[in-house]
């Protein structure tokens, strides 16, 4: 299993681990790869991204040849119009206010 990512090709860095006597011992600096499908030429592969990759690929929605989604075009169809549902009636609100007589009831 190869450590490098898709697009960046960053890879295995080599170095030192310094310890506070200051010794030096060699070490490796591996990159943060996770597997993500990706959109790669109209057909979803898995790829293997360094997590620097995949925060600039969720931010734009394309990192050079990969793509999160698909751009998708949608259609309005248009219905006949015996089948346009009908808008809801305005009721008149000020002919449905109730005087206090009427719920209390009148005093004589």
């Amino acid at each position: 299993m190869s450590l490098i990512c898709e697009h960046c090709h960053k890879g295995v860095g080599y170095g030192h681990a310094v310890s506070h006597a200051k010794n030096r011992t060699r070490r490796l600096f591996k990159p943060n790869l996770q597997k993500i499908k990706g959109l790669k030429s109209g057909v979803y592969q898995r790829v293997k991204l360094c997590t620097s990759c995949i925060k600039r690929l969720k931010k734009d929605g394309r990192l050079g040849v990969f793509s999160l989604k698909k751009v998708e075009v949608k259609v309005k169809l248009k219905l006949p119009e015996s089948k346009v549902p009908e808008a809801p009636k305005k009721v008149d609100r000020a002919a449905e206010t109730l005087k206090i007589e009427e719920i209390v009831g009148k005093k004589s």
